[in-house]
């Protein structure tokens, strides 16, 4: 974000100094990160704005060497700023209308598990559809914007993309308690310090799980500043599940995705109708990926409305077949949550779920496969 520089809070005071001398303000504090960073805004001065990598690695020379850091930008499955290519429907296709998804999940044995999507929100216009309605476990659902016209219902670009994320996850989790935070706006962008705050009130309703269908690239060797303080902080044995990325590279910090400690999920093309199962060509890969699931084509409930961004508008009513490594994502969230016992925590499940596939694409992690139906043919 231009101008805008990160301070860890207890170091606040090692550079307080200098931050007067250039003339930086110091923005109001949502959600408790305040506790954790400040987020100062350097003055614009027009033809000659400070280069603040320049400024943050002067503030980290000062004595005692304070954690300061840039505020990055992160961002959902088609955002060019971060590198992410559109992938509605496919690769660099528009999005497809479909049907409603029928009831995906099964019984389980599994224990009530709270879930926290961070992504746009979810539309509460998309809690009437059969996938939300007869889920009955609800937490506080922060609202998707959905729409850059409400008037003509026109959609925006990562409009509903948090109501896809968490509409998976109450698909094939039918016991998960289900709350979604947002943080995108419908370009599907945010900053780290806005994300970090969504960390937190994910953490504060209790969030055992959280899946974020998000993330970028950092600058240098320090992982962001906002979100590694957040992170460190939740409890132990919660599980954070991230996105890998759609730019096909093998980038190795995509993050939140690339820390370790996170279950990162790379997209399988399972779209062959020969049967035929490959890495779809838009994901990242790495050593650092822990899984991989469908990604392409991917059946969710939707919002309703007309979205511009393709050669012609395209209506929808509700559903649609989505692409990215954002899609793969909640559902092994929600294999996690469908999977974790009375006895256990989400963290222990997860490594006895990974530990029992036996299927593997090398560079892209252990293979959970989806059940007929995950992907519109």
């Amino acid at each position: 974000m231009a101008n805008e520089i990160l301070v860890a809070a207890d170091d606040a005071g090692m550079v307080r100094g200098a931050m007067r001398g250039l003339g930086a303000q110091r923005s109001e504090a949502p959600d408790g990160i305040d506790e954790y960073v400040h987020r100062y805004v350097l003055p614009d001065t027009g033809d000659d704005p400070p280069v603040v990598p320049q400024v943050v690695g002067q503030l980290r020379a000062q004595g005692n060497s304070p954690r300061v850091g840039l505020n990055h930008v992160f961002a959902a499955n088609a955002i060019p700023i971060s590198g992410q290519p559109k992938l509605h429907g496919g690769t660099a296709t528009d999005p497809v209308p479909a049907p409603q998804p029928e009831i995906g999940g099964v019984a389980t044995d599994s224990r009530v598990v709270r879930v926290a999507v961070i992504d746009t929100g979810l539309d509460p216009a998309a809690l009437t559809l059969p996938v939300f309605y007869q889920h009955q476990r609800h937490g506080r659902h922060e609202p998707d914007a959905v729409y850059e016209n409400p008037a003509v219902r026109r959609i925006g670009l990562m409009g509903g993309h948090g109501t896809a994320a968490a509409g998976i996850i109450a698909r094939y989790a039918r016991r998960a308690h289900l709350t979604s935070i947002q943080v995108l706006n419908v370009h599907g962008i945010c900053d780290e310090w806005t994300l970090a705050a969504g960390i937190l009130r994910a953490r504060d309703a209790g969030a055992e799980i959280i899946s974020m269908s998000l993330g970028g690239t950092y600058v240098g060797d320090e992982e962001p500043l906002a979100l590694k303080a957040v992170l460190d902080d939740l409890p132990a044995g919660t599980v954070v599940v991230a996105a890998a990325g759609n730019v096909d590279a093998a980038t190795p910090n995509f993050y939140p995705a690339s820390r370790p400690g996170v279950v990162s999920v790379a997209a399988i093309d399972t779209t062959d109708p020969a049967g035929t199962e490959v890495p779809a060509p838009f994901s990242n890969t790495g050593d650092w990926i822990t899984a991989c699931a469908p990604g392409v084509r991917v059946h969710a409930p939707y919002v309703f409305g007309t979205w511009n961004y393709g050669a012609n508008p395209i209506d929808f009513t509700g559903a649609v077949a989505w692409s990215g490594t954002s899609f793969a994502t909640p559902f092994v969230a929600a294999q996690i949550a469908a999977n974790t016992t009375l006895k256990e925590t989400c963290a222990e499940a997860a490594d006895r779920l990974f530990g029992g596939l036996t299927r593997s694409f090398p560079g892209y992690g252990r293979y959970v496969a989806a059940p007929p139906g995950f992907i519109l043919q």
